[in-house]
């Protein structure tokens, strides 16, 4: 890959609800990287977008001719589409030659993902899988410490993300579309959970079982999902994650345990419990925007040649658990 020199010239394709957290990420690292266009088939979308980033953008409804007609303009785009629609975009953004940044899931089947890694090898493009929630403070910190031998060898890792989302977020809207979202909760917040899971257990996924439910939302997918996940290196994964209810009281975000003690917390809340101690030590970790740190991450990849924290193998392994979870939950609606 040849190295961006200066400022990675961006265009974001599709400039809903999700873009204006990455286009706050670009404006936090204005020495890094540029939004020079906007790609959306709304024009509301497109001028609140383009006023957030102080105007000045070009305009697109289609982000085939804005890859045409920008051509050399634009080194990267950042999709912010809704899921069934990541995969041409993806690929044809390759065909083009652009790196790609791109939101959760990577795409909706394991045909789409492995069409993406042909292409993208193919292209020699740079290829990142927007999960921010690496960035988040806890998931960072913990990783460190796993890595440096704290808890010794790791056993068991948890993985939560739950909240109880108001009906009219998801009635009515793609999102509770099966074909459009490509499942239901698990694939959306629930992949959040699911690729903190695998950078923590930091190895390949040997067996998936799940059980889901839909308790609380209107949509044709899951709304909670409970999933059990086996790594190749023994350790025991498990998620919970759900739009009908909050995260279990006394919970955490992320709990790993090891041989020789534990590691638990949530956003910029960290606890380290060695084996053999009654009371955890507290960390109180510097907050951070995991979207701007994307953004920075993406950036810094492309201008120094290293590879993005998690890139298609990693997007195409979350994806894979998804799908074995939802087969094997399969009858659950009944």
């Amino acid at each position: 890959m040849k190295k961006i020199a200066g400022r990675v010239r961006l265009a974001i394709i599709g400039a809903g609800g999700i873009a204006g957290a990455h286009v706050k990420g670009i404006l936090a690292h204005r020495e890094k990287v540029e939004c020079v266009a906007l790609c959306d088939v709304s024009q509301e979308n497109l001028k609140t977008r383009n006023e957030q980033l102080g105007g000045g953008a070009a305009l697109y409804g289609d982000w085939r001719v804005m890859l045409k007609e920008m051509g050399k303009d634009i080194d990267a785009v950042d999709i912010c589409l809704p899921h069934h629609l990541h995969a041409p975009a993806i690929l044809d953004a390759a065909a083009a030659g652009k790196h790609i940044l791109c939101e959760k899931p990577m795409c909706i089947s394991l045909k789409e993902a492995d069409q993406i890694a042909a292409a993208v090898k193919k292209s020699g493009v740079t290829y990142m899988s927007a999960h921010n929630q690496l960035f988040m403070p806890v998931v960072t910190e913990t990783r460190k410490l796993i890595d440096a031998g704290a808890i010794g060898r790791v056993l068991h890792v948890r993985s939560q993300d739950c909240f109880r989302a108001k009906l009219e977020t998801f009635r009515g809207k793609w999102r509770a579309n099966l074909k459009l979202q490509g499942g239901g909760e698990l694939i959306d917040t629930g992949y959040h959970p699911t690729y903190r899971l695998i950078h923590l257990a930091n190895s390949t996924v040997t067996g998936v079982r799940a059980s889901m439910g839909r308790y609380y939302q209107e949509i044709e997918g899951e709304d909670t999902a409970g999933v059990q996940v086996r790594f190749a290196n023994g350790v025991i994964g498990e998620i919970l994650t759900s739009w009908a209810f909050a995260l279990p009281y006394g919970t955490h975000q992320i709990h790993v345990v090891g041989e020789k003690g534990q590691i638990f917390g949530s956003g910029s809340t960290l606890y380290l419990l060695p084996m053999g101690y009654s009371e955890p030590a507290k960390m109180a970790l510097p907050a951070a925007d995991t979207f701007a740190e994307e953004i920075a991450h993406f950036a810094t990849c492309l201008q120094t040649g290293a590879r993005p924290v998690h890139s298609v193998e990693e997007g195409r392994q979350v994806l894979e658990i998804i799908l074995a979870a939802a087969k094997d939950a399969k009858g659950w609606e009944k």
